[in-house]
C-alpha cells in the first residue's frame, strides 16, 4: 500500500518529523511513499491502493468531517503527527496566526485523526483531552546521522583554547533567554541573528540561518549550545531536539530544569542543568573545554544509543497501514 505524506514546504517540523523518517523508512524498509502538497491532489489518486495519509500539525480542508467520511470510505486512515502545543505564548510572532486560524485546523486534524504521533508525553496528554479515542505514539525527534551535514562536525579551529558558546533558538524565544539572568560579552557566544537576540546576550559573535539542509554547520562554530526555557505550558509540550542535536554533533550543552530537558540530560554528565540565574552563571564561568569535550562525549554516545533513526522508524511502521 502507499503511503501519503503532506509535505507543504520544506521547514524544520517537515524535515525531521516527515521527510527525513520516511526517506529513511523507504530506503531501509522499502515502504511506497509519495510526498504531496496540496490536498486536492488526493483526487489524482487510485486512493484503493493508499493505505495512510500522513500530514504534520493539521489538515488544511474546508470541511473536516466531510473529509473523514471521505477518507473512511476509502479505508484509508489518516495519521496526525504534531509536535507543538497550539497555544503560542504571547511573545511568539506566529501567535495571532494561530488564534485566528492555526490552532482551530490543528485541534479540528486532532478531532478526525485515527492515529496520532507525538515526540512529547506532556503534548500527547493535552491531545487526550481533545480526542481520547484512538491510539497515541510516542515517537521522539532525531537526525539521520549519515546525511551528508551531519557527517563532518569537526569544530571549527580553536588556536586559543577558549570555550565557545552558541544559542540556536528560533523566533519568540526572549523570555527564556532573560530566563538566564546574564549576558555574555566576557565571553564567546556565536547567537542566532534573529530579533533582538544578539543585543540581548550582547554576543560577539552573529550567526544567520541556514537553509535546513545546512543549519548543523552552525554547531561547527561553538563547544557548548544553550538551551534555556521557561516553564510554561507551550515549552512542556516541545521535544528535546536541541539536546538530540547537540549529541550528534559532539557538542557539550547547558540546558533549563524544565521538561522536556530535564529527563534528557545526565547533570554533570551529559550536559549541565540549571534551575535559577546563579546556575547558569556558574555554569558557563566554570566550564572549560576539556569539560565541554567529555559532556559532548558523553552525549553523543547516550543519542546513538537511544535515538538511532532506524530503531525510532520501527514505531513509525506499526502505525502505518
Amino acid at each position: 500500500m502507499i503511503t501519503l505524506i503532506f509535505l507543504d514546504g520544506l521547514n524544520g517540523i517537515n524535515y525531521h518529523r516527515l521527510m527525513t523518517p520516511f526517506l529513511r523508512l523507504k530506503a531501509e524498509e522499502g515502504i511506497n511513499i509519495h510526498f504531496f502538497a496540496s490536498f486536492d491532489e488526493l483526487k489524482k489518486f487510485d486512493m484503493t491502493k493508499v493505505g495512510s495519509v500522513v500530514v504534520s500539525r493539521r489538515c488544511t480542508v474546508s470541511n473536516y468531517r466531510a473529509f473523514k467520511r471521505w477518507l473512511r470510505a476509502r479505508n484509508v486512515k489518516l495519521i496526525l503527527d504534531n509536535d507543538d502545543y497550539w497555544e503560542l505564548p504571547d511573545d511568539n510572532p506566529a501567535k495571532d496566526i494561530y488564534k485566528k486560524q492555526v490552532s482551530h485546523e490543528i485541534l479540528a486534524t486532532i478531532r478526525i485523526a485515527d492515529e496520532i504521533w507525538t515526540p512529547s508525553e506532556a503534548l500527547a496528554h493535552k491531545m487526550r483531552k481533545v480526542n481520547k479515542n484512538i491510539p497515541y505514539r510516542i515517537i521522539p525527534n532525531t537526525i539521520h546521522e549519515q546525511e551528508e551535514q551531519w557527517v563532518d562536525q569537526e569544530k571549527d579551529e580553536n588556536p586559543g583554547g577558549i570555550v565557545r558558546f552558541g544559542y540556536l533558538g528560533a523566533n519568540g524565544h526572549q523570555k527564556d533567554l532573560l530566563s538566564m539572568g546574564m549576558t555574555f560579552e566576557d565571553y564567546e557566544l556565536y547567537c542566532m541573528n534573529l530579533m533582538d537576540y544578539p543585543e540581548l546576550l550582547r554576543a560577539k559573535h552573529r550567526m544567520n540561518p541556514l537553509d535546513i539542509h545546512l543549519y548543523a554547520q552552525l554547531y561547527r562554530h561553538f563547544d557548548v549550545s544553550l538551551s534555556p526555557i521557561i516553564n510554561t505550558k507551550f515549552n512542556r509540550c516541545k521535544s528535546n531536539l536541541k539536546v538530540i542535536e547537540a549529541g550528534y554533533t559532539k557538542t557539550a550543552i547547558i540546558v533549563s530544569n524544565v521538561t522536556p530537558y530535564k529527563e534528557s540530560v545526565i547533570h554533570n554528565k551529559t550536559g549541565m542543568i540549571c534551575s535559577t540565574p546563579e546556575d547558569w552563571r556558574t555554569a558557563v564561568k566554570e566550564m572549560t573545554l576539556e569539560k565541554a569535550q567529555n559532556l559532548a562525549g558523553e552525549l553523543y554516545e547516550y543519542c546513538k544509543k537511544h535515538y538511532d533513526i532506524s530503531l525510532i522508524n520501527k514505531e513509525r511502521l506499526k502505525g502505518l497501514v
